[in-house]
């Protein structure tokens, strides 16, 4: 069984599409020493696939039918599908079930606004403690934004400007902030890699990863307030301004 301890097991989620109901996350191979239960293994696929965009907005979740295709009870797929539901990630509508919800331009700001908080703290922290090996390792990626940027290289960028806040985290050694904001990213996670796609949004990105870089390098507590704000106030103008524009 995939819970039984230390026994690699793999999960195949195949769902037939001929009405648009689950996208491509069909297949995907899920081991159990990742995932110790079916819930925590049917949660955690379906939250990269809703946050990823690979089950879209407004497409319903059915148990009877996730329950038939992975080959178990239905009681952990509602404990996975409940879990979703207090994170805001699906809603139980009458007679429907569970849908994907659609994050909306003020849970955007919010979202936004509680990572200028978090990311603040956590840089401060961060500045006292990153090592001269984690502050080249900021100044390259920088650098090499820039050039990944020039040669129209999106997936560079996006995986680079994850790292540069990864290693931030990863200096103020708090595990529990770092999950905090990784969480809160990973709601607006499809606006911002299709906001990195625009060469104009990265550079401001950029810009602002250069300024608190800067700032984290002086150990300038002020700086570090001033760059953060502008970081993420520009990001939430971009990510409000492209989700006016995909919804017309």
């Amino acid at each position: 069984m995939l819970t039984t301890k230390g026994i690699v097991a793999t999960v195949f989620l195949y769902f037939s599409t001929p009405v648009p109901q689950y996208s491509t996350f069909a297949m995907e191979k899920l081991r159990t020493q990742d995932y110790p239960t079916i819930r925590e293994q049917v949660y955690n696929l379906t939250r990269r696939a809703i946050l990823s965009g690979e089950i879209a907005p407004g497409e319903r979740l059915v148990e009877d039918k996730l329950s038939k295709e992975i080959g178990t009870s239905r009681t952990p797929i509602r404990e996975a599908l409940h879990k979703l539901e207090m994170e805001k990630l699906v809603q139980s509508l009458p007679r429907v079930g569970y849908v994907v919800r659609e994050i909306t331009e003020a849970e955007i700001e919010e979202i936004c606004e509680i990572r200028i908080a978090l990311e603040t703290l956590a840089i401060k922290w961060a500045s006292t403690k990153i090592t001269l090996k984690e502050l080249a390792r900021l100044k390259k990626i920088v650098l090499m934004t820039e050039k990944h940027i020039a040669r129209n290289n999106a997936q560079a960028v996006v995986d680079l400007d994850a790292e540069f806040h990864e290693i931030l985290y990863r200096a103020s050694k708090s595990q529990r902030l770092g999950e905090i904001n990784q969480s809160l990213r990973d709601y607006v996670l499809q606006l911002r890699i299709k906001g990195l796609c625009f060469p104009e949004i990265s550079r401001r990105s950029n810009v602002g990863h250069r300024r608190i870089l800067q700032a984290v390098t002086r150990k300038d507590f002020k700086k570090i307030e001033s760059a953060v704000r502008f970081h993420v106030g520009r990001t939430k103008k971009d990510l409000t301004t492209l989700f006016k524009r995909e919804r017309g």
